[in-house]
């Protein structure tokens, strides 16, 4: 026989199972079990456990005792309640926050749900920035960004408090005004969402910008190269990304504990260079002025991402990995004028082909040559003219590890 289903918006109470219809807003539930055994289970929307202590039989006490939980609840939903002894559940429904700092939309949640979001300028990028506020556990939640041409762009909050993304600004705007978040593995936590113009960006400083986990950043000064480093001293996180665009130009550096990473320029214009961490470790990034930045003119070793300066005669120059690893050992070389302008770009896969067609490259003086290393931490190698062999040579210069 189906229990009755008993509807409450504030408070209900009872005694053994009992199924509950909850009709109020999202909010902090307290519930509160008296037994004489700590066998208790409450149960959500989608038959998710909110509840469950499952103490053993032998654990029966003569007299009653009590147990409390704190349980957040994301809005209306079906309850099921399994245990003996009585219980009650009281509910305390979550303020609204209203937008600020010039944000146009801002919506507090619980649990996971999806939310729709407004954009500040329909026609530009802007920064979703969430925040953790009120966790009864540890959560590391994710976030996904639908459009209405549900295309799918997934975001990892982790471990930290407050996590800030890019949206909009790599590709054409594909809706107009709105688009949907949806919030996933945030069981129990209680965050805020947020949408805010690019103006709210973190700037990223001359000599050095620190900061942890995901966050939306802009750079505006004079073209440098970037560097990025992991820092071990702050959260938990092993390895950064970081995405640099601008105007035509993307990248993406790749860091860990024991290797910074360089091998991108920013200050390209005309617009600001957008940059975006991803991770839940502590993060530093460098900028180097080009004019102080490693040069070579004849051959060059190293492994991870660069920015060089080539200041021998015209030449061609051969590119070649160590890996042999055919996509993981890939590098990349691209040159730019000494005006800044992008000329070639040179892919050579690890493995025996690449490490033998040897891909070849235009070199002026004066040119940069921005490097992306091995993903698997290979070495690499360019050298000007056709000589063989993969080994440093006298009169190459060796740079990293």
């Amino acid at each position: 026989m189906t229990a009755d289903v008993r509807p409450f918006t504030e408070a209900a109470e009872g005694t053994g199972p009992s199924v509950l219809d909850y009709r109020g807003p999202q909010g902090w539930a307290t519930v509160v079990h008296r037994a004489h055994a700590g066998r208790f289970t409450l149960v959500g929307a989608s038959g998710t456990p909110l509840v469950r202590n499952s103490e053993p039989e032998h654990s029966r006490t003569e007299e009653p005792r009590t147990w409390e939980y704190k349980v957040g609840l994301a809005g209306p939903q079906r309850l099921r309640i399994d245990g003996t002894g009585r219980w009650s559940i009281s509910v305390t429904p979550l303020e609204q926050d209203e937008a600020e700092d010039g944000g146009v939309f801002c919506r507090r949640g619980i649990g996971n749900q999806t939310v729709e979001i407004v954009k500040p300028d329909p026609q530009g990028p802007a920064i979703l920035e969430f925040t953790k506020l009120v966790c009864v556990r540890p959560a590391r939640p994710y976030l996904r960004l639908r459009t209405d041409f549900d295309d799918q762009i997934p975001w990892s909050v982790g471990g930290v408090d407050r996590a800030r993304f890019l949206f909009d600004h790599d590709t054409p705007p594909i809706w107009s005004a709105a688009g949907r978040v949806e919030v996933s593995n945030a069981d129990d936590c209680e965050w805020l969402l947020r949408v805010l113009p690019l103006s709210a960006a973190c700037p990223v400083e001359t000599t050095t910008t620190r900061g942890i986990g995901a966050e939306a950043l802009v750079y505006t000064g004079v073209p440098a190269a970037l560097w990025v480093w992991c820092l071990t001293d702050v959260g938990s996180g092993s390895e950064l990304d970081v995405r640099v665009e601008s105007r035509d130009y993307e990248a993406t550096l790749s860091a860990d504990f024991d290797h910074p990473e360089g091998g991108a320029i920013v200050g390209l214009g005309p617009g600001p260079t957008l940059l975006q961490t991803e991770g839940d470790g502590g993060w530093d990034l460098r900028v180097t002025p080009l004019d102080v930045l490693p040069t070579f003119d004849q051959a060059i070793c190293g492994s991870g991402g660069e920015v060089l300066r080539y200041t021998g005669p015209p030449a061609v120059a051969r590119i070649v990995t160590r890996s042999w690893h055919k996509w993981s050992g890939m590098v990349s070389v691209r040159t730019l004028t000494p005006e800044l302008r992008w000329q070639d770009c040179v892919y050579t896969n690890g493995g025996l082909a690449g490490r033998l067609r040897r891909k070849r490259l235009k070199l002026l003086p004066g040119m940069l040559v921005v490097i992306n290393g091995p993903r698997d931490g290979s070495a690499w190698r360019i050298r000007i003219g056709t000589g063989r062999g993969l080994g440093t040579r006298r009169g190459d210069h060796r740079i990293g590890p």
